[in-house]
């Protein structure tokens, strides 16, 4: 999978449900699920590269303002909303030419691969058999959070 193609697949988003994630991810995970393991797994790490991309201090700092009030998981979720806006969103905060808002997160996306790949072989999410590469979490980007 083609960082193209992972975008158009974004794009499949359904935000007519938007306050229901579940309902918003719904044809997302019913196309990976009709996808090889591979395109999965490409999709997950895909996703996971562009959040590590955007895990950076200054990212953070525009955010917080101080990283006093710092949460690794609360980025997390904050950066996955660049994901889910699609890619001009994503690209603009990569760039700098927008900051991310501070009341919003969508960690669900983060699952999606996992319920996917579930769906698929009708198992328990328990057994996804993937580690996405690079990682996603925060502050694992060493090279954006020196000094």
């Amino acid at each position: 999978m083609k960082k193209n193609q992972f975008w158009k697949i974004i794009k499949m988003l359904d935000w007519s449900n938007e306050g229901d994630d579940d309902k918003v991810l719904a044809p997302v995970i019913q196309y990976l699920s009709e996808q090889s393991d591979e395109e999965i797994f490409d999709f997950e790490n895909i996703m996971s590269k562009l959040l590590y991309d955007i895990d950076s201090k200054k990212i953070a700092m525009q955010l917080y303002g101080t990283l006093e009030l710092f949460s690794n998981d609360l980025f997390l979720y904050q950066r996955c909303v660049a994901i889910v806006n699609g890619q001009g969103y994503y690209s603009s905060i990569l760039y700098g030419g927008r900051t991310l808002d501070p009341d919003l997160e969508f960690e669900s996306i983060l699952y999606v691969p996992i319920k996917a790949w579930a769906k698929k072989h009708q198992q328990d999410t328990s057994n996804y058999p993937h580690i996405a590469e690079p990682s996603y979490e925060s502050c694992s980007n060493e090279e954006l959070w020196k000094n």
